[in-house]
């Protein structure tokens, strides 16, 4: 059923009912299938998740048919939103697939329904791995991590999923990113303190890849994916000289304030923030030049990209990392094994956007030195994540174990251990109040086995 014969199936009923001509002695007997629709919106759009929605779906056709239209969507969000029953879910999930904050599910491995289905439809003879996370979609690989080529982007939450066509083939490491030009919805308060529900079915997909070199180069290719042409194109990236394009890791890629950015460290160990907006490019070949932070054009089309060197605070030890996003603040960190310390560094968007191309680090991160005692000689110590709900609080790789430390009382607590090391990279998931669907692709690009 389609968005619009919904809402006017949900006025429609209302018009035809009859329950203010039945007698009061007989209300009683009427059950609650014989309610108009608006009417049981109005009960259902009481759910206090989407959780219990999703199990509501499956009682009657009427019933899913009422709660997937764009009414109940409506009504759900705007409660929601007014009361704020149900906060919005926000954890970290490893590229297995699992989760140890159990905020997302009881389960250690939220996402094994998802990758059993996904084996099962597409004949997979290893489960998927998480390579991209934007808000409660990811990105999946079933290629492994260095030769990438199948992609689906999911939801775990709905267990839906739809097959990538594969991008043109590169035999070498190939770093990814993923990011939407807008969520599915946003809610805003009007002046009265009510909310305004605003649904975006229409939002666009764009996955990005790096094509690296492993030389001094001052061109980098880029191949983009787009949701809405269901094609892959590959364009030209104009960056300053001396870049060496074979030193940003596959696992410091993330999204932030509509711009997709990757981390990166160059020879001396001077370390960058590259930063392109997927969304401004044509969707054909093209080429676009990326310098410090500005707006380029070389193809008719304003370009928004930003390059944006650090110095080091201490040399020859510093290299920068993405640590996460807290309260609108990026949080880029490092560890210094020398010293057993990390250094905090938080990014605001007018210092991105508006610098000069260069930061300095140094006198403007915030130090702290890790007990000693929790890392044992020669074991691997490695910063993972910053948690979403709490800016004090790191989730770090220490010998095979990922251990949660608290900046401020240095309290820690060992959740998982003897996780291999390439298993251990984190990924940001938000669970929102409603799910975001899975885009829907041209016909031309809907491989057999896509699950809407």
């Amino acid at each position: 059923m389609r968005g619009g014969d919904s809402t006017k199936r949900i006025y429609s009923r209302k018009s035809h009912s009859t329950l203010g001509a039945v007698p009061a002695s007989e209300l009683m007997n009427i059950e609650i299938d014989d309610l108009p629709d608006v009417v049981l919106v109005e009960i259902l759009c009481r759910l206090p998740c989407y959780k219990f929605v999703s199990k509501c779906k499956c009682v009657s056709k009427r019933w899913c048919n009422v709660m997937s239209g764009p009414y109940f969507l409506g009504r759900f969000l705007r409660l929601q939103s007014d009361h704020e029953q149900t906060p919005i879910i926000r954890t970290l999930i490893t590229n297995r697939g699992e989760e140890f904050l159990t905020r997302m599910s009881s389960s250690a491995k939220p996402l094994a329904l998802l990758f059993e289905r996904l084996m099962s439809s597409h004949h997979l003879e290893q489960e998927p791995l998480v390579v991209a996370t934007y808000n409660d979609l990811v990105l999946c690989c079933s290629t492994g991590v260095y030769y990438q080529r199948d992609y689906y982007i999911c939801n775990p939450c709905t267990i839906q999923w739809v097959p990538v066509p594969p991008p043109p083939r590169v035999y070498r490491y190939t770093p990814v990113g993923f990011i939407c030009d807008l969520p599915y919805y946003s809610c805003t308060k009007d002046d009265q303190g009510g909310s305004f529900i605003q649904v975006n079915a229409e939002y666009r997909c764009r996955i990005v890849r790096l094509i690296l070199r492993k030389r001094s180069v001052c061109k980098l290719k880029v191949q983009i994916f787009s949701s809405d042409t269901g094609e892959w194109i590959t364009s030209t990236i104009s960056i300053p000289s001396g870049f060496i394009s074979d030193t940003v890791p596959l696992e410091r890629s993330f999204s932030y304030n509509g711009m997709l950015y990757f981390v990166g460290d160059e020879p001396g160990d001077q370390n960058f923030l590259m930063g392109l907006d997927p969304f401004m490019i044509n969707n054909s070949n093209s080429a676009l030049s990326l310098s410090s932070t500005s707006r380029n054009s070389t193809n008719g089309d304003d370009i928004i990209d930003r390059f944006i060197r650090f110095d080091d605070p201490v040399p020859d030890s510093f290299l920068l990392r993405y640590l996460g996003e807290y309260r609108g603040c990026l949080h880029m960190c490092d560890y210094h094994d020398h010293t057993s310390t990390f250094f905090v560094r938080e990014l605001k968007e007018e210092e991105m956007h508006g610098g000069a191309g260069k930061l300095c680090l140094e006198g403007m991160m915030k130090d702290y030195s890790l007990d000693i005692k929790m890392v044992p000689g020669y074991d691997i110590v490695d910063l993972r994540f910053l948690d979403p709900n709490n800016e004090d609080i790191l989730y770090m790789y220490i010998g095979k174990d990922i251990v949660r430390y608290n900046i401020r009382t240095r309290d820690r607590l060992k959740l998982v251990e003897n996780i291999p090391y390439q298993n251990s990279f984190l990924f940001p998931i938000v669970l929102p109040w409603w799910p975001t669907p899975v885009p829907r692709l041209p016909p031309h690009a809907q491989p057999a086995g896509i699950n809407l």
